[in-house]
């Protein structure tokens, strides 16, 4: 007869299969985006909103064309490629916030970044796992939501990953369009597409090119090393395939890298030497990664994944060999992203530059943990994995794992209520901050609109953690204030000092 143990494991086998646990994730994680869209309805654009978008916003106001609009933001990113900065893709996405065709559209701010990380990189990590190691797509799908959960969650520099447009379009959108790129080439190496894929894929690649160095610099290394690979196989399928997006990438990656505005732009800025830079990136890519950003929550996250990452490895003939060699390029490509800002201005102080870093260290994180289980799977346990059942030790592995990480998450919120990003936007908005903070700029926006040419407005009574980036100050000719002015087309805005 059955023990006891034996019925309940039974029963856990068949209740919890892979793709039960897979729509318990990923509504976790949509349930855990709830907050964070809520408080969203609070937001309001500042600082470069204002001063970038302020050509956009008088075109749309002026003839309510999207077509006049859109080549004004294009206009604006030639010039800017020309006097300031080479990025072009993120100058043009830079600036056409969502408020320029009227300030209750920023909310969407944080839907656009949190979506297209979750796109991108779910689609990313579905080709890989999928289509490449040919793994069952809802264990697939259980650790992309894992995944994507704890980098929202943990999410560095949140406000202007998620809040701030200007600051998140220049590095988390376009950090998305490369895990988008990313996939489609995976998809063009492994499947035959229409001609039409292959025109998009290279659009893209050329669009990847012209985004934010960080970013621009980390496709760059790693495509290097794809089409020196690909240039010892006989691999011609993949060549081909690979090639054209790639080509279409490095011209507008010269584009960028070459541009006039990058040399106004160093002759204010002061950076590190390039030999110094790329040290200490590494420097401080064992201080983040392996320190400040490795708490216990994404050692929780590190050590769940460990049995799905096992069954994601189990169907492919890939014996991943030298784990160390590809963990260290993982460090290092992680590391690398902090190298332009260290160049150009000699610093990585800023919240987005290290969100965007944090971002592609948690994906880096993932894939080596993979490879690292995959290596341990092959070279010591050949026999035939079943990667369709979870069995019931994985199960009770699993529960155990989410039930620890809830009690340590509420004792941490306790403490800390804004220690993560869900919490903290369930803060702001328990304890009003979010809706005095929205309600002061929504009547500020109506005095802007007002037709009032010089306007006074009052300080700000709240400051909520996750929506304040920014203000104006009681200088009219304060850069803030000037854009403001540009923005609604006022001869002058200040604010009043605050009453303590």
């Amino acid at each position: 007869m059955e023990t006891r143990m034996e019925c309940i494991k039974k029963r856990l086998e068949e209740w919890i299969t892979p793709r039960t646990l897979s729509w318990f994730f990923f509504i976790v994680y949509l349930v855990s985006l709830i907050p964070m869209f809520v408080i969203g309805l609070y937001n309001y654009p500042s600082a470069d909103d204002y001063s970038i978008g302020s050509n956009v916003r008088q075109t749309w106001v002026a003839s309510h064309s999207i077509f006049q609009t859109i080549w004004q933001a294009v206009l604006r990113a030639a010039e800017d490629w020309m006097i300031w900065m080479g990025y072009f893709t993120s100058n043009f996405l830079m600036a056409i916030p969502p408020c320029v065709f009227g300030e209750k559209w920023y909310a969407l701010t944080t839907v656009i970044m949190v979506g297209s990380i979750s796109l991108s990189t779910g689609y990313l990590l579905y080709q890989l796992f999928v289509k490449v190691l040919k793994a069952d797509k809802y264990i697939s799908s259980s650790v992309i939501c894992i995944m994507l959960f704890f980098t929202i969650q943990c999410m560095v520099g949140r406000v202007e990953a998620f809040y701030w447009y200007c600051g998140a379009a220049n590095y988390m959108l376009t950090h998305s369009m490369a895990m988008c790129f990313y996939g489609m080439l995976v998809s063009l190496a492994v499947s035959n597409h229409k001609k039409s894929f292959m025109v998009v894929a290279t659009i893209l690649g050329f669009l990847v090119g012209g985004v934010n160095q960080m970013t621009a610099l980390n496709v760059a290394i790693f495509l290097f090393l794809v089409l020196v690979y690909l240039l010892f196989t006989k691999r011609c399928k993949e060549k081909i395939a690979v090639c054209i997006p790639t080509f279409a990438f490095y011209v507008g990656f010269i584009l960028n890298i070459a541009a006039p505005g990058n040399w106004v732009r160093s002759e204010i800025s002061h950076g590190m030497g390039p030999i110094k830079a790329v040290m200490i990136s590494l420097l401080y890519g064992l201080e983040y990664c392996l320190g400040e950003w490795t708490d216990w929550s994404v050692l929780i996250m590190i050590i769940a994944l460990i049995p799905l990452l096992w069954k994601v490895a189990a169907r492919t003939d890939f014996r991943f060999p030298y784990p160390v060699v590809v963990i260290m390029f993982g460090f290092g490509l992680v590391s690398a992203m902090m190298t332009p800002p260290l160049f150009a201005v000699g610093n990585i102080g800023a919240a987005r530059l290290q969100a965007v870093t944090f971002t592609m260290y948690i994906l880096v994180l993932v894939l080596c943990e993979l490879y690292a289980v995959g290596w341990v799977q092959k070279k010591y346990f050949v026999g035939k994995v079943d990667s369709n059942k979870l069995s019931a030790d994985i199960i009770i592995f699993l529960v155990s794992c989410v039930l620890f990480f809830g009690a340590g998450a509420g004792l941490k919120i306790i403490a800390n209520p804004h220690y993560y990003t869900s919490s903290s936007a369930m803060t702001d908005l328990l304890n009003g901050s979010a809706k005095a903070y929205g309600k002061a700029l929504k009547e500020r926006a109506e005095l802007y609109n007002s037709g009032e040419k010089d306007i006074i407005v009052d300080a700000l009574e709240t400051e909520p953690k996750l929506l304040y980036f920014s203000d104006i100050t009681e200088d009219t000719e304060d850069w803030q204030n000037r854009g403001l002015s540009r923005y609604y087309g006022l001869n002058s805005v200040r604010k009043n000092k605050k009453v303590e």
